[in-house]
């Protein structure tokens, strides 16, 4: 994997992973690619501004000679325009693909993420690496992530020669990382819950889930893989580590009310009702196989994770 080439190298994931990257003797270049400049900067690092839906990227997969890509610009914070969301997401994917392809590279690697098994009533209490993805048409980021795994087979189906593995973290928290779901968790003056449901629930340290990608890079592992932190922790120990009431919504109010919060764009709604369902529902992952595979598991706890985050926002 001595060429990698990196999208989203810009941001929290990607971040972390440069730092492991630097550190590896494995890696001689790092092709960085992101809208926003680099936040760590490597000396293997050539970087370039560049949108992933851009069909130059195929060229410069080409003209850099990549044989390992690393696939992780998403659009993770809801936007209000679906539409450009699914294209960033899902026609970027589709443009990576295409220049992967097009390059040779032998290994591609692409950050999923646990949502794309989607919350619902009815998941089992483990979501393992060999369960399959539900799409979650309510909310985009996770409809998204369904998206680009069936793409990813079908690429793998039309690609065999080429390995390719899916990273599935839970929710990531670090130094480095400032989205909605902290900010949702930190800044309103009361935790929600919806109804009567108090779901277990996953986090995952950024050093932890950039680890994982570093395996299934030096081991040029394929297949699915899942980065979460040790336990689980549920909405009432979430709000009392906060120092929040936790205050139950009804579904029939909470949804709506949401919805209309979120097209007025108020403050402190980051995000349509969909997101109600993931403190809903259970979607916890197994890493078991994970372990297996690549002998690693994680430092951190998702209590642990969770204090950490309370902790940063405090400061």
């Amino acid at each position: 994997m001595s060429v990698v080439a990196v999208t989203g190298c810009s941001g929290y994931i990607g971040s972390r992973l440069l730092h492991f990257m630097d550190r590896s003797d494995k890696v001689e270049k790092i092709l960085g690619i992101d809208l926003n400049p680099p936040r760590y900067q490597s000396p293997k690092m050539d970087f370039q501004r560049l949108d992933v839906r851009d069909p130059r990227l195929t060229n410069l997969f080409v003209l850099n000679e990549v044989q390992t890509v690393v696939h992780l610009a998403f659009i993770v914070n809801p936007l209000h325009d679906d539409r450009l969301m699914h294209d960033i997401d899902v026609n970027g994917t589709r443009n990576v693909l295409a220049a992967t392809a097009a390059c040779g590279a032998r290994h591609l690697v692409i950050a999923s993420s646990s949502s794309a098994f989607g919350a619902f009533p009815d998941n089992p209490e483990w979501l393992t690496e060999k369960d399959h993805p539900r799409r979650m048409p309510n909310y985009t980021y996770a409809s998204d992530k369904y998206e680009v795994e069936m793409i990813c087979r079908l690429f793998k189906d039309d690609h065999p020669e080429v390995k390719m593995a899916l990273v599935r973290p839970c929710i990531v928290y670090g130094p480095n990382v400032d989205n909605y779901l902290s900010r949702f968790i930190i800044r309103l003056p009361f935790f929600p819950a919806v109804g009567d449901e108090r779901p277990e629930m996953q986090f995952v340290h950024e050093d932890d889930t950039a680890e994982v990608f570093m395996r299934v890079l030096e081991l040029e592992a394929e297949g699915f893989f899942h980065a979460c932190g040790e336990g689980t922790i549920n909405v009432e120990e979430i709000a009392e580590l906060a120092g929040k009431r936790l205050i139950p919504l009804p579904p029939a109010i909470a949804y709506p009310v949401i919805d209309l919060l979120w097209k007025l764009r108020a403050p402190l709604i980051e995000g349509p009702s969909g997101m109600l369902d993931f403190i809903r529902y259970r979607w916890t992952i197994s890493d078991a196989l994970t372990r297996e595979a690549l002998e690693l598991g994680p430092r951190m706890s998702s209590r642990e994770v969770v204090k950490l985050m309370i902790e940063t926002h405090r400061q």
